[in-house]
């Protein structure tokens, strides 16, 4: 099986799985019988705008079986899940740890977005909403 995962980069099994999908710094696509791995930037990583879907139309462009990621965004996971590519979730540790997580049946298959729209967009609502963390509670005028 063709699987790609997200990274924070690097070029080895000792990649660090990334927690997000579309602005991971790469992907490490594996073969999972050989472990045969290649790294490739991600040149989704600096849009305004759409890189979860630019990324998983990538993904399925290299023909990826599955997916190994933290979370992804429903736009991602529409076009993930249309291109046929079986999505999984996994929080932490090397591609190494997941590729053998995955082969155990360890890894949760996710057929819904794990996080909202626009979750790891610079400026985006990620997991604050755009409410910030003050609440009110700033310095006191006299």
């Amino acid at each position: 099986m063709k699987v790609a995962f997200s990274t924070n980069g690097g070029n080895s099994l000792e990649s660090e799985v990334s927690p997000i999908f579309g602005r991971c710094v790469a992907f490490m696509v594996v073969d999972s019988e050989t472990l045969e791995c290649e790294g490739i930037p991600n040149a989704s990583v600096g849009l305004s705008g759409g890189a979860g879907v630019s990324s998983a139309t990538n993904m399925v462009n290299l023909g990826v079986d599955a997916v190994v990621t933290g979370n992804v965004g429903p736009n991602a996971m529409g076009t993930l899940l249309a291109g046929g590519v079986k999505v999984y979730t996994c929080q932490g540790g090397t591609v190494g740890e997941a590729i053998e997580l995955l082969k155990e049946g360890k890894l949760v298959d996710v057929a819904d977005a794990t996080v909202p729209r626009d979750f790891a967009k610079p400026g985006g609502r990620g997991m604050g909403g755009g409410r910030g963390m003050g609440g009110g509670m700033g310095r006191r005028r006299s």
